[in-house]
């Protein structure tokens, strides 16, 4: 009787640990999604300071279109044409700050959007393992309980003597 006790205990406990583990599960499917959703919106927030930074660019290079524009190879004061070299440091200049936008946005592309999807891949990859960690382990049943061993053969025995007592009481004798 007592191994049949710790055997409905042991079920209990092991049934008890499994509907624990069922609700920690299910929330753990909940967070994924918001972690999925998170990641989503983390990345496209990058890609839109991105794009703001593509925007400046190019109104600075606008700009710099306008600069040009009024550069002239011609004189302010007599209007004649002079030489090939006139105006050339402020067109270097030009060239120089059109250089700096598009290597900023060429990084801002390039290697500053690739470090912020590395950082941001490795923040959700961080993140799902956490959420993977609070699920913890499945619940095992562990050794299986012992019964007691039945005497069939003490019991055969026992059922004989009582077949003959019962049988010496209608015998004469």
């Amino acid at each position: 009787m007592q191994a049949k006790i710790e055997k409905m205990k042991k079920d209990t406990q092991y049934y008890s640990a499994s509907l624990k583990y069922w609700n920690r599960e299910a929330g753990a499917k909940r967070r994924v999604g918001g972690l999925t959703r998170g990641l989503s919106r983390t990345k496209s927030d990058a890609y839109s300071k991105a794009l703001w930074v593509l925007g400046k660019g190019r109104l600075a290079q606008e700009g710099l279109y306008k600069k040009k524009a009024q550069i002239s190879r011609y004189s302010d004061k007599t209007g004649v044409s002079v030489s090939n070299r006139y105006n050339v440091n402020k067109y270097k200049a030009i060239l120089d700050k059109q250089r700096q936008i598009e290597s900023t946005l060429n990084n801002t592309f390039g290697r500053n959007m690739d470090i912020a999807h590395q950082m941001i891949m490795r923040n959700h990859n961080t993140q799902v393992a956490k959420n993977r960690a609070s699920l913890g382990a499945k619940p095992e049943y562990g050794a299986p309980v012992m019964m007691p061993p039945k005497d069939k053969a003490g019991q055969m025995f026992a059922n004989l003597q009582l077949g003959m007592s019962i049988a010496g009481l209608f015998t004469p004798g």
